[in-house]
């Protein structure tokens, strides 16, 4: 995914307030919200007629369906977003909210695909490997990959570690060519 310089401005100013009213984990789950609402009903959000007042008032009215309420400024965040209609981007800040708040824990952000799910002793041995090299405990992001058939790829601030058995053969195969192309 790419993303966008604005919306690390926007990710890294609702951080710093989050941060300040100790709430990361609240507005993380925020975020999260108010994407499922946009991206339920894009064309409505994206209308240029409607105005952002009434879509930010639509919103609170869904989020209270879901037990949910708005503080001022996370309402005066999405007033923001709306009226410079930077809307297109909340996929962009949640995720950037998220690695940014992973870093401010002096955290470091690690994708991780496996063939099956990770037991504990797996995800131990993991994290120890993570901490050997950038001295900061990975928070991982995990996803379930048939394909590997088994192993691990671990992918962590430009280092890769693939244990897999699909990238033990991959390798093979390009050392396999590299010999048939001296001989």
């Amino acid at each position: 995914m790419r993303f966008s310089a604005v919306a690390g401005r926007y990710a890294r100013a609702l951080l710093n307030v989050a941060i300040e009213k100790e709430k990361e984990e609240e507005y993380l789950r925020f975020l999260d919200l108010v994407c499922q609402i946009y991206e339920s009903s894009r064309e409505l959000f994206d209308n240029p007629i409607l105005k952002p007042e009434k879509k930010i008032s639509l919103i609170k009215e869904i989020m209270k369906s879901f037990g949910q309420e708005m503080d001022e400024f996370q309402e005066r965040f999405l007033t923001l977003v709306f009226e410079r209609k930077r809307q297109k981007l909340l996929r962009n800040i949640r995720e950037l909210f998220e690695y940014e708040k992973i870093l401010s824990e002096q955290k470091v952000p690690a994708n991780l695909s496996i063939a099956h799910s990770p037991e504990d002793e797996e995800l131990s041995l993991l994290r120890k490997f993570v901490r050997k090299y950038v001295l900061r405990d990975p928070v991982f992001d995990i996803s379930i990959d048939e394909s590997l058939i088994a192993g691990a790829l671990v992918e962590f601030e430009g280092f890769r570690l693939d244990t897999t058995v699909q990238g033990r053969l991959k390798k093979i195969a390009r050392e396999a060519l590299k010999r048939g192309e001296m001989s």
